[in-house]
């Protein structure tokens, strides 16, 4: 199942330098992007959807697009989360 994800968010940490983590629910992702990343990660989920954190105990990933947050747990590409994405309200999946 895949849906949209309301509550996701970047914040920003460091004393020195910043960094950027995904946030949902408390929940921080391990991974800390530099500036520069947190940019390049911007402009890559512009036009592709970009993976940006996985829990392997719930079987959950979250992934970025076009400015949204979604959460899937079966296991999605890209492409599946860009057609999720991108359909039109109103229009079953396959």
């Amino acid at each position: 199942m895949i849906r949209k994800e309301k509550k996701g968010e970047f914040i920003e940490n460091g004393t020195f330098s910043t960094k950027y983590q995904f946030s949902i629910n408390k929940r921080v992702s391990n991974s800390k992007l530099s500036k520069s990343k947190y940019s390049s990660l911007l402009q890559q989920q512009s036009l592709d959807p970009v993976k940006i954190m996985t829990d392997q105990e719930k079987r959950k990933t979250w992934w970025m697009f076009q400015d949204g947050f979604y959460v899937e747990n079966e296991g999605m590409s890209g492409d599946d989360v860009k057609e999720f994405a991108l359909k039109k309200p109103g229009k079953k999946n396959k």
